[in-house]
């Protein structure tokens, strides 16, 4: 199976994916969650914590993806005003 990855005209993307995946492994080491569910039950914590501190997740969760398609997008510059 072949992963075509999206355009990254910064060419930051591998150290973004590099630091997710550092973010990712801590996670795991902290809760011993498997590699099929560690992603999704991260997500779910930062919800919870989310609540506990005040934040709007969902407010997040759009920010972030409009980050992604800033940083996704072949003919965006930096992505930086978003």
């Amino acid at each position: 199976m072949t992963n075509t990855l999206p355009p990254d005209p910064d060419g930051l993307n591998d150290d973004r994916a590099h630091w997710a995946s550092a973010a990712l492994h801590c996670f795991q080491r902290e809760t011993g969650t498997d590699d099929d569910d560690a992603l999704c039950d991260l997500l779910c914590d930062l919800m919870h914590w989310s609540d506990r501190n005040y934040f709007d997740f969902d407010a997040a969760l759009f920010r972030a993806r409009m980050h992604y398609d800033a940083e996704t997008t072949a003919d965006s510059s930096t992505g930086d005003d978003v």
